[in-house]
């Protein structure tokens, strides 16, 4: 019938344009203005909730989207097929971006923690040039040293944003990390780079910083 394939075809064509608008350069700025801590924001015209996840019986705390949801053991085995599973990775079914951690049995004191992202480095640079690292930091609270890294890494069909910290939970180096796909970087790294400042101990009040050094 002709009436219906010209009403199908008007839907696709504003179904098109609809998708042009989402990831246009024009909104992509407008939306980047926006912070996790606003309540509700748009992510490609996508509304979307943060708060923040308390996690390891509460004793830290990482602000992501409110309706991410714990991924089975089987869907972390899917996403995750090359070995060193987390422990924990949160998502939700239409952001490519996922959450977690994995608590190590690493045992490294807090006042070593800044050290141990040269540690870190070293491991990456050793697989070889399929990671590039972007910048590193250290962030020190009252209590705490929080090191941090951005890098991209590569697979045989994409490339991968990773921003990953590193901090001493108890005496054990608990890793956690944040990524998506490279093609969404210029939306979703300012996004990620509040997420990861997020990060906190439940034990201080503030994550206050009484020192701060980024390494480019």
């Amino acid at each position: 019938m002709p009436e219906l394939d010209e009403e199908l075809i008007k839907k696709r064509e504003l179904l098109e344009q609809f998708e042009r608008e989402r990831f246009s350069q024009e909104n992509i700025e407008k939306e980047k203005s926006q912070s996790i801590y606003d309540g509700e924001i748009l992510v490609n015209m996508v509304p979307v909730t943060f708060a923040e996840r308390l996690f390891l019986d509460g004793k830290v705390g990482i602000w992501m989207p409110e309706d991410f949801e714990e991924l089975t053991p089987e869907e972390v085995a899917v996403s995750y097929p090359l070995g060193n599973k987390p422990d924990k990775v949160y998502s939700n079914s239409y952001l490519d971006l996922a959450v977690g951690y994995n608590y190590t049995q690493h045992e490294v004191p807090d006042e070593y923690m800044g050290d141990f992202l040269k540690i870190a480095r070293l491991a990456l640079e050793r697989t070889g040039p399929k990671v590039r690292i972007l910048s590193e930091k250290v962030r020190k609270t009252k209590k705490h040293t929080i090191s941090s890294i951005e890098i991209i890494s590569h697979t045989i069909t994409e490339s991968i944003y990773n921003l990953m910290y590193f901090t001493s939970l108890d005496g054990r180096v608990l890793l956690g990390f944040i990524n998506f796909n490279c093609k969404n970087r210029e939306r979703y790294k300012p996004m990620a780079r509040e997420m990861i400042a997020s990060f906190r101990f439940t034990d201080e009040e503030e994550d206050q910083k009484d020192g701060c050094e980024d390494r480019e």
